[in-house]
């Protein structure tokens, strides 16, 4: 146990930045005056790529920025390329750079640019920015031509395109497609959502007798349990996962992220000897923040451009999907191991305590 311990608080640092992406962000529309929009890139990995602490003194200052605009605009010049007809675009920096700090992102700066084409017809743009240095940076990207606007994410060096020709019908089947991907890889990459999914999980097979666990008396019980715990879960994120990516909705993303390392620790707090009078609707109320979490991705492409609606569709329906995909990997052992007395004395009990120990910390680096 004294190991177990010990090798879990080793790793939480790792654990604990899993949920912390290197993200930049990039709008181009197309105007009168040519593709005109900004990148932004978050401070720290500017800091990494160029050395923007000049004096090496550990802080980051706006000035220190503003005097290495000419470096950052060479950046874009040289990790950004745009093309449209097939003919090579050419960058104009006509605008200061500016600050982005609200509370809940990261420090980053805003680089607005026009590239200005000499041919017209299908735009294509290639980013190779931060990914050599970074392999877990991410470019969201927004792409405006004529009446078509697509939406997507870039993982790795590559292109990205929007042609005049096609029908709006085809670029809505192509948003969907990239962001149900994404909204699978969010899912199984965010540490705390699949923490929370899993302390559910845990109990999901053991029924509450006393402030005490027993082994659930069938596999219909166990599949009722489980289905209830998911269906508020799904349900709770699906509702304030569109109410913030279609802006109606909005909390602060410091709130957010720490309610959520919070709603680990309560629920595995839980499992090891229950409290919560009515369970379901704890996971509902936890699962309205979560639905929060799961928008910060989308944050910045929520600016009702035109298919920001099927982003999101398929973005939530990759969500589910990762949950269900889930969920039907742990429950058929769970439920077969219910019945083991060192199922609840020693699993249950052993990772929900590295549970809650993990979300103490989550909470503890969020405030």
């Amino acid at each position: 146990m004294k190991r177990f311990i010990l090798l879990l608080l080793a790793l939480l640092p790792a654990i604990a930045s899993a949920h912390q992406s290197s993200t930049a962000l990039l709008t181009l529309k197309e105007t009168t005056d040519g593709l005109r929009g900004s990148v932004q890139w978050q401070l720290i990995d500017l800091e990494q790529s160029l050395g923007l602490d000049q004096n090496r003194d550990g802080e980051l200052l706006w000035g220190e920025v503003k005097a290495m605009t000419p470096e950052i605009r060479a950046y874009v010049g040289r990790h950004l390329k745009v093309q449209q007809g097939g003919e090579a675009c050419t960058p104009q920096f006509n605008v200061p750079l500016r600050f982005n700090n609200a509370r809940g992102v990261m420090a980053s700066a805003i680089v607005p640019v026009t590239y200005v084409c000499a041919s017209e017809g299908r735009v294509e743009v290639t980013y190779t920015g931060l990914f050599s240095l970074l392999p877990e940076h991410r470019l969201l990207w927004d792409l405006s031509s004529g009446d078509l606007t697509r939406q997507g994410v870039l993982e790795s060096s590559g292109s990205f395109s929007i042609n005049p020709e096609m029908t709006t019908a085809q670029l809505n089947q192509q948003t969907f497609s990239e962001f149900f991907v994404q909204g699978i890889i969010h899912i199984l990459l965010g540490p705390d959502h699949v923490a929370f999914l899993l302390t559910l999980l845990l109990v999901s097979v053991l029924v509450q007798q006393k402030k005490d666990w027993q082994p659930a008396a069938d596999v219909r019980t166990c599949v009722k349990t489980a289905l209830l715990y998911v269906t508020a879960f799904t349900i709770a994120h699906s509702l304030t996962l569109s109410a913030s990516a279609l802006g109606w909705l909005a909390l602060p993303g410091y709130w957010v992220e720490l309610i959520i390392a919070a709603s680990v620790v309560v629920a595995a707090l839980h499992n090891l000897r229950p409290y919560l009078p009515a369970s379901a609707v704890v996971v509902f109320l936890f699962g309205l923040v979560h639905g929060f979490g799961f928008a910060s991705v989308l944050g910045e492409l929520t600016t009702g451009t035109g298919n920001i609606v099927w982003a999101l569709f398929g973005f939530n329906l990759g969500v589910e999907a990762g949950q269900v995909a889930i969920t039907l990997v742990v429950m058929p052992l769970l439920i077969s191991l219910r019945r083991l007395g060192w199922y609840r004395q020693v699993l249950v009990r052993y990772l929900s305590a590295a549970l809650a120990v993990l979300g103490s910390y989550w909470v503890l680096a969020r405030i």
